[in-house]
């Protein structure tokens, strides 16, 4: 990357809300510095791998999660590449191989397929 960030964007639902700051805007203040300072240090690698970032997840193969504990919880945020770009779908968490919301995997394909068929708009990741 040398000097260049990596770009990732938001899922807006068709209303026009950022579902990622909607996301993030949940968190603790401490859960919140924690994302902040993971998603940094993430945009500025050149490669994306575990235990960081997860390329594939069970059953839904385009979609991947980036990684990482906070306040003894661990945090996921689920998304997909696509031109060079990573699409942030949802954030959730994990825990004994169960995402809350439980059906967080489904509503991320949901909106991966809304965001390549251009039916929803996506924000620059910006917070």
């Amino acid at each position: 990357m040398a000097g260049k960030e990596r770009t990732i964007r938001c899922y807006c639902s068709p209303a026009g809300n950022n579902k990622i700051v909607d996301w993030h805007a949940d968190l603790s203040a401490q859960e919140r510095a924690d994302a902040d300072t993971f998603i940094a240090i993430m945009r500025n690698k050149l490669e994306w791998a575990m235990p960081d970032y997860r390329r594939r997840l069970q059953g839904y193969k385009r979609l991947g999660e980036l990684r990482w504990m906070s306040c003894k919880k661990q945090h996921r945020l689920i998304g997909f590449f696509m031109g060079g770009v990573w699409y942030a779908l949802l954030g959730c968490t994990h825990k004994q191989q169960i995402y809350n919301p439980a059906d967080a995997l489904k509503i991320a394909d949901k909106r991966r397929s809304d965001v390549e068929n251009g039916n929803v708009n996506t924000v620059t990741y910006d917070f």
